[in-house]
């Protein structure tokens, strides 16, 4: 054999085997019944993600304009959505197909729900007219009128006997309608500001509102009166009932607790009976993000916080609210990345945020640190593949202890932070003999 076909030969192209991409850029997130599938927005189109892996089983391709709002069917089977261009969409969920489009009227559709039994959708539009539509048939079956705003948050009532669907505007006025008689059979006026949150407890005879005026209502729904007003001093974006079980964890006196979410970036859950603090989480360090949406997932016993950065945290309800999980949907600019341990099994992403990202390639899950109180500019791994350190432009060097191994929330530590730049830390190196710990 001659030498020259000896030779290495460079290789200068590359197949992609796996990829981290934007699976959510902001706006509306929703879980189906069953837990197993997330359903994000992403610029125009939907993605849909598996719950136990987080990765992307199929992209719903939108119309070019941006998505408003969505839903997802009870049983599951399908999707309905709307956008910028006014029209209902409704998506097959075995085949990922369109099964039907039909015109929502002339004003954009902001809020939606389907009821229990997966026929009915309502939404809310922008001029405050509030529709009910048949999914299957695809006709609108109620069209009312009597809100002064637009509409920022509908629910059907849980009992399938019961055909009454509540909504909620800008100006903080809340009307029932009976869809039977097809009229507005209460008006429930206490909110002064937009209304986010509509939900009702298992017994469906307690419903709790929540909005930007910083307060939680609890209503009684039959005789359609206002019980007490839960103060929170904060901006909620959203909230809801925990089950009784989940409730009993935190010592209520009826196990009944209301959580709610917004512009702090934290989970608090109230006594619904006394309207008392039962619990407040602890925000993460120099965390700077706040959350536009916060789902319950009974099945599993977590609550999803939606943070206005683009990223999906998980909480254990019975856990004190510890992070368990959280999904990154938008990474923006990579800046640095290196890959931590020697099976290279992880990767440590820098991104034009404040956060350090660590990525388990198999399954693309993400641990986020938080740290730094501006962006990371540059980071290096130690040969142990067990320390890290970043600059930022916050002036600072931080040390971070990994442990892949360790349980959720343990996994990426600070341990140290270097002070004394006076100005951004562009470039970091640490010494890569095992037995030398210096950068």
């Amino acid at each position: 054999m001659s030498a020259q076909s000896d030779r290495i030969v460079p290789k200068s192209c590359f197949d992609c085997v796996q990829s981290i991409e934007s699976v959510y850029t902001g706006g509306c997130v929703a879980i189906s019944q069953d837990e197993q599938r997330i359903f994000t927005t992403c610029n125009e189109d939907i993605a849909v993600l598996d719950m136990a892996s987080g990765q992307k089983l199929a992209d719903l391709k939108g119309d070019t304009e941006l998505i408003t709002t969505f839903a997802v069917k009870p049983d599951g089977s399908h999707l309905v959505s709307a956008s910028r261009s006014m029209q209902l969409v409704v998506w097959d969920l075995r085949t990922f197909k369109i099964e039907r489009t039909f015109k929502a009227r002339d004003s954009h559709i902001l809020a939606m729900d389907i009821d229990a039994t997966s026929t009915l959708v309502a939404t809310g539009l922008a001029d405050g007219t509030v529709n009910v539509w048949d999914i299957d048939r695809g006709y609108c079956t109620h069209n009312f009128k009597g809100h002064g705003a637009m509409i920022t948050s509908v629910r059907f009532h849980p009992s399938t006997e019961n055909l009454c669907l509540v909504s909620a505007s800008g100006d903080g006025d809340i009307r029932v309608w009976d869809l039977k008689q097809r009229k507005c059979t209460s008006v429930l006026k206490s909110h002064v500001s937009a209304v986010r949150a509509i939900d009702f407890d298992e017994s469906s005879e307690i419903m709790v509102t929540a909005g930007r005026d910083s307060v939680i209502n609890v209503w009684n729904w039959t005789r359609k009166s206002l019980i007490r007003t839960i103060p929170v001093y904060e901006s909620i974006e959203a909230a809801g009932v925990l089950r009784i079980d989940a409730a009993a964890v935190f010592n209520s006196q009826k196990g009944r607790v209301v959580y709610s979410g917004g512009e702090k970036g934290i989970v608090r859950l109230w006594d619904l009976d006394s309207g008392e603090e039962l619990f407040t989480q602890a925000k993460d360090r120099n965390a700077k993000h706040t959350f536009v949406d916060v789902m319950y997932l009974p099945q599993s016993g977590n609550l999803c916080a939606v943070t206005n950065d683009q990223n999906l945290l998980f909480y254990s309800v019975t856990a004190q609210l510890k992070r368990v999980r959280q999904i990154v949907g938008y990474n923006e600019e990579i800046i640095d990345l290196a890959y931590i341990g020697n099976e290279h099994k992880h990767l440590a992403v820098a991104t034009n945020t404040e956060q350090l990202r660590i990525y388990n390639t198999d399954n693309l899950n993400c641990e986020l640190a938080y740290g730094h109180k501006d962006i990371i500019l540059t980071l290096d791994v130690h040969s142990s593949g067990a320390i890290v350190a970043t600059g930022s432009k916050d002036n600072t060097v931080c040390i971070w202890a990994i442990n892949m191994k360790a349980p959720v929330n343990h996994r990426v530590t600070c341990v140290a932070v270097a002070v004394g730049h006076t100005k951004a830390v562009g470039a970091v190196a640490m010494a890569q003999g095992s037995d030398a710990l210096f950068m």
